[in-house]
This record gives C-alpha cells, sequence and structure tokens, in this order.
C-alpha cells in the first residue's frame, strides 16, 4: 500500500487548518507533559533520599520502635516492651562488639527564639556521633563533646537556613537560643549547607545533646528513641541487621515467636523500601494525569468527527476520482496520529524543562526520567491517536461518492 498520497493529503488538511490542528494537540500536550513532569520529580525524590541513606554509609542500620498504625490494633497491644530507651542502647552496645558507633537519636520539632525572632524548626537530640555518622560537616565552631553528653550542657549546633529564618547577623557562636520557650543554649557550632529536598530543609535544624533535651520529652517520648548503629566493615549490612535483632530479643526477653516490638533497617532495605513508595507514587500519579490524555483522544476524535462533516464533498471527489476506502481511511488516521505524536513531541520536551525547573527548585537537583517514560510519552499518544481516530476514519470512508458531491 502506498500510503504517500493518504500522508501527502493528511499534511495539507492540517496545514491548512493550523489554529484547530494546534489546539486540538494541546490536551495531548498537557497530558504528556504532566505525565513526565510527575516522574521526573518522583525519580528526584527518590534520588534525594537514597542520596541521604547513601551519606549514612552502606554500614549503617536504622533501629526504631513499631508504630501503632502498622500492626492492627488488637496485634500492636499485645507487644511486649514496646520502648526503645538508652539503657537497651547501652546493653546492645555491650552485647554487640561488631558495633563500631551506637548513636541515639530522637527527631522532633520546637519553635526557637533568639532575640525578638521565633522560628519552627526540626530539632535532633542526640550525640557527639551523629555528625560522622551522618557525614555532615561542620561549617564552623565544635562538634558535641562527651563532657556536654555527661553533664547535659545547655550547647547546641544549627543549620545555615535556621539562621536566615531568625536573622542572625555576623557569626552566631557563642549566641543564645531559645527552644520550647524554656531552655536557653549556647551555639556552639553551624553546620555546613546541605541543600534541600521537596518541602526537606536538613539545614533548617537544630541539634541538641540528648541528655540536654530530654528534660524537654513526656515519658513515653523518652522511652521511644531511634538509634543508628554501625557494623564493623568486615559483617555485610544484612548480617548485621539479623544480629542486632537477635541481640535486642534477648535484651527485651523476647521468646519464640513473640513478634519483635522494634524495626531494624539496612541500607538495602531502606533502597527497597523507597523505591517501592516511589514506584506506587508514579504509577498513581501518572494514572491520574493520564486521565488528560484521555481527554485529548476524545478532543481528537470531536475534531476529527467535524472534519469528516466538513470535507464531505472533498471525500466525495477523491472517491469519484479513484480513491478508495482504505486511501480516505488511512488519511484521516495519519492526521489523527500525527496530531497525537505531536502533541506528544512537545509535552515530553515541555515536561522536562518544567521538570527541571521544578526539581532545580524542591530538590536541588533534576530526577532522571526513565525510558519507558518517554517511550510511553509518544507510543500512548500515537495509540490514542489510531484508536479515536478510528471511527471518524471509518465514517469518512464509508461516505457515499454520489452524497457527498451533492453535499453543501
Amino acid at each position: 500500500m502506498d500510503i504517500r498520497e493518504p500522508l501527502s493529503a493528511a499534511v495539507r488538511a492540517l496545514r491548512a487548518n493550523k489554529l484547530r490542528s494546534a489546539l486540538t494537540t494541546l490536551g495531548i500536550i498537557i497530558g504528556v507533559a504532566a505525565v513526565i513532569i510527575v516522574v521526573s520529580l518522583v525519580q528526584g525524590l527518590k534520588t534525594s533520599v537514597l542520596k541521604q541513606v547513601e551519606k549514612a554509609g552502606s554500614q549503617t542500620l536504622f533501629v526504631r520502635p513499631v508504630f501503632p498504625g502498622e500492626l492492627p490494633p488488637e496485634e500492636f497491644a499485645r507487644l511486649k516492651d514496646r520502648d526503645l530507651t538508652l539503657d537497651h542502647m547501652r546493653a546492645l552496645a555491650k552485647d554487640m562488639p561488631q558495633l563500631t558507633h551506637l548513636t541515639p537519636v530522637f527527631f522532633t520539632s520546637y519553635e526557637v527564639k533568639v532575640g525578638g525572632r521565633t522560628a519552627n524548626t526540626r530539632v535532633v537530640m542526640t550525640d557527639d556521633s551523629y555528625l560522622e555518622l551522618n557525614s555532615v560537616n561542620l561549617g564552623t565552631g565544635r562538634n558535641f563533646v562527651p563532657s556536654d553528653l555527661r553533664l547535659a550542657s545547655k550547647v547546641a549546633i544549627i543549620g545555615p537556613s535556621l539562621v536566615e529564618k531568625l536573622g542572625l547577623q555576623g557569626n552566631p557562636l557563642g549566641r543564645l537560643i531559645v527552644v520550647n520557650k524554656n531552655l536557653s543554649l549556647e551555639i556552639v557550632g553551624l553546620l555546613e549547607p546541605q541543600g534541600g529536598s521537596l518541602g526537606n530543609d536538613p539545614d533548617d535544624v537544630i541539634m541538641v545533646p540528648l541528655t540536654t533535651g530530654i528534660s524537654q520529652l513526656t515519658e513515653v517520648q523518652r522511652r521511644q528513641l531511634f538509634f543508628q548503629a554501625r557494623v564493623d566493615p568486615r559483617l555485610s549490612a544484612d548480617d548485621g541487621a539479623d544480629m542486632v535483632t537477635d541481640a535486642l530479643r534477648r535484651i527485651k526477653g523476647l521468646r519464640g515467636k513473640q513478634p519483635n516490638s522494634f524495626k531494624v533497617f539496612s541500607p538495602k532495605q531502606i533502597t527497597g523500601i523507597v523505591s517501592g513508595i516511589t514506584g506506587t507514587i508514579t504509577a498513581v500519579a501518572g494514572g491520574m494525569v493520564s486521565i488528560a490524555l484521555l481527554v485529548g483522544g476524545i478532543g481528537i476524535m470531536n475534531i476529527m468527527l467535524v472534519s469528516v462533516t466538513e470535507r464531505t464533498r472533498e471525500i466525495g471527489i477523491r472517491k469519484a476520482v479513484g480513491a478508495k476506502r482504505r486511501d480516505i481511511m488511512l488519511q484521516f488516521l495519519i492526521e489523527a496520529a500525527f496530531l497525537c505524536v505531536l502533541g506528544g513531541a512537545i509535552g515530553v520536551g515541555l515536561g522536562f524543562i518544567v521538570g527541571a525547573i521544578l526539581g532545580k527548585a524542591l530538590m536541588g537537583t533534576m530526577g532522571s526520567v526513565p525510558l519507558w517514560a518517554v517511550t510511553s510519552a509518544f507510543a500512548v499518544p500515537a495509540a490514542i491517536g489510531l484508536i479515536f481516530g478510528l471511527y471518524p476514519a471509518a465514517k469518512a470512508s464509508k461516505l457515499d461518492p454520489i452524497e457527498a458531491l451533492r453535499y453543501e
């Protein structure tokens, strides 16, 4: 089958109605661009989170209590010893010499105040090993020292974003900052900028010695600490996670099939969880924005039906001079598919540009767009063009040439 003539006729028809053709592709452009933007942002978020995990190192484990929503209420109520305390951490350090670092962490948020300026910020209560364990550097000042933990010294390390929020001028070291309205701390260190990602700004933080900040916690909060543990490099992180799990079960007195009241994560497990979550987000968000593609396809069919009505005489003339049904049908299918593929190409370009701008603004980087997303951005519109162009094309091909010539 020679498609040159139907292709030429399709291109001429589209060029004769430039504005209508452009408006027809708008739905496809928006749909494809939305898909590319969503995929780009989700992949950027995944990359950002995994970078944070990588900064902690491949041998670093994360230990936390089981949260109520993770189990049915009746199962959660039956858990034995749901606490994670400093006593548990000390017992774990004694039981497992294979751990080179063991750091307690408690995350919360408080209002902080300097002079007349206040701001809400993330508070990290920890010890002197947190910075090294998480590959966070000091820009100036000092880290916590063992005596700060032993004496519950009223000192703090703050991030550069918090400095800006509080409007601190000059060197902030030595300034007093009030946390949670009643805890006055001396700033002894300033973190190097790390860069934010999608609403999470690691530079908007104040770090406090756990022994100092624990006075601000409720009794329940004091018994719900997180741990970070680094395993001896001669062991794999997964083996270390199994050993920590066994050790904590012994410490907590869990027997047999009694479920764990804590969770231990290795970097590999965290990577799998993050990949699973972002994959689900991509599928759900991609499905939602793909509705725009469906709407665009309906718009294509609508315009093609109008085009068939407008060009009834043209169709009659072509059939009268020998054009076959398949030639007419192919012409209208080519027009519909061309509009969709053109809209897909423009949508991909627009999606990359907007995705890059938003990624840079929200996460400091642009997420890579998988090949399947780009391929789909062309294949799906082409399929939509064929599917939604099929009915108008079939209708045009079935017109009786004599009736078509009489059409006014």
